[in-house]
C-alpha cells in the first residue's frame, strides 16, 4: 500500500515499539496476522554502550523479519552513533533505526531524551542531521504533537525531519504531558499527510477497526500504528487490512480463536526465552485476550497472579467457558 525503502508494504498496521512487549517472539506472532512493519522494545543507546545483557536481548530478530528496526534512545548524538556502532558489529538484521522522540515517561525526558528533544528545534534538526549523515542505516522517528499542549510543534517538526532525511515519520496524536491519558487529537492532524512526502504513520488509542478507518480518514497517513489496542487482540490487525483491501467488515474474534491465540503466543514465549521467564512476562499480556468475555475475571486474575507454567496456563484456557 506504500513503498518504504525498498519494500512495498501491502499493510495498514505498523507495530509500535512497545517497552515490554515487542520483543522477538511478540514481534513473530504479531508478524502472522499481518503488521506491516515492526520496531524492538526501546533500547537505551547507554544500556548498548556498557553492555548491559538485558539491553542487547533486544536485538535478537531473524531473516524473515522485515521490515525491522531497532528504536533508540538518547539525547546525545554522540552516544547514540556509539550505539549504531554496535549495533553493526553485532551484525543485528535490522533495515532501519528509529530514533525515539516521542515516549514521555519523567526517567527517559529529565535527561533530554524521547519527547524532550521536541522542546528545542534547533538542536533536533543537528541531532537528527549529525544521525542521518553518520548512520549506514537508514534512519525513522517517532514523536508526539509536542511537548506540551502549548507548544504543538509538530508540523515544524515533521518538516524538519524530512529535510534532515528521515525515512518515514510516526506521530502519536498526544502531546508529552499528556502521557496516555485523554483523547488523542486526530482532528488536529487533519490531511497532516499532505505536509511531507516520505510514508507517514499514526498511532493513539487504535482498539477498532472503527478507529483505525477514522484516523485514516481524517489525517490521510499511510498506515496506523497498532500498540495497546492489538495486545490480546491480534486479529484487530486482519481486520484493518481486509477492510482496507476489499471494504469487508471481519467480526471480532471469538472466544475459541481468542484461546488458541493465547496459547499460541505462551508457547512462542517459551520457546524464545524459557519457561520460567516466559511465563513472568504474560502476566502482562495473556488476561488481555479475555476481556470483554462473560465470566472472565477469574480467567484474567489467575492468568495475572497465578500461573508459573504452561501446562497450568494451558489448563485454564482450555477449561474457560462464558457460560
Amino acid at each position: 500500500m506504500f513503498d518504504f525503502l525498498d519494500y512495498k508494504i501491502n499493510s495498514k498496521v505498523i507495530l509500535a515499539p512497545m517497552a515490554g512487549y515487542t520483543f522477538y517472539s511478540y514481534r513473530k506472532f504479531m508478524q502472522e496476522f499481518g503488521v506491516g512493519i515492526s520496531y524492538s522494545e526501546m533500547v537505551s543507546d547507554h544500556g548498548l554502550i556498557y553492555e548491559n545483557l538485558n539491553t542487547l536481548s533486544y536485538l535478537k530478530t531473524d531473516d524473515n523479519e522485515h521490515p525491522f528496526g531497532i528504536q533508540l534512545f538518547g539525547h546525545d548524538s554522540k552516544t547514540i552513533k556509539k550505539a549504531i556502532d554496535i549495533i553493526k558489529k553485532e551484525n543485528v538484521k535490522c533495515d532501519f533505526i528509529d530514533l525515539n522522540l516521542a515516549c514521555p515517561v519523567k526517567k527517559v525526558t529529565k535527561n533530554g531524551a524521547g519527547s524532550a528533544l521536541l522542546k528545542d528545534l534547533d538542536y533536533l534538526k543537528d541531532f537528527i542531521s549529525d544521525i542521518v549523515n553518520y548512520s549506514p542505516y537508514p534512519i525513522t522517528c517517532k514523536i508526539r504533537l509536542g511537548f506540551d499542549d502549548d507548544n504543538l510543534n509538530f508540523k515544524q517538526v515533521i518538516k524538519i525531519l524530512q529535510s534532515c532525511g528521515v525515512k518515514l515519520i510516526a506521530i502519536h496524536a498526544r502531546s508529552a504531558k499528556q502521557m496516555y491519558s485523554g483523547k488523542p487529537h486526530y482532528e488536529l492532524l487533519e490531511n497532516i499527510k499532505s505536509l511531507v512526502n516520505i510514508p507517514l504513520i499514526v498511532s493513539g488509542d487504535i482498539f477498532t477497526l472503527d478507529d483505525a478507518i477514522n484516523a485514516l480518514k481524517i489525517t490521510n497517513a499511510d498506515g496506523v500504528m497498532i500498540a495497546r489496542g492489538g495486545v490480546g487482540n491480534p486479529h484487530l490487525i486482519t481486520q484493518i487490512n481486509t477492510y482496507f483491501k476489499d471494504g469487508t467488515r471481519l467480526e471480532d474474534a471469538t472466544l475459541e480463536m481468542q484461546k488458541e491465540y493465547c496459547l499460541k503466543l505462551a508457547k512462542m514465549m517459551v520457546l524464545d526465552k524459557g519457561e520460567e521467564q516466559a511465563m513472568k512476562l504474560f502476566r502482562s499480556i495473556g488476561p488481555h485476550f479475555f476481556k470483554g468475555f462473560a465470566n472472565s475475571k477469574k480467567i484474567r486474575i489467575n492468568i495475572a497472579s497465578k500461573i508459573t507454567t504452561f501446562k497450568e496456563l494451558e489448563e485454564e484456557v482450555k477449561n474457560f467457558q462464558t457460560k
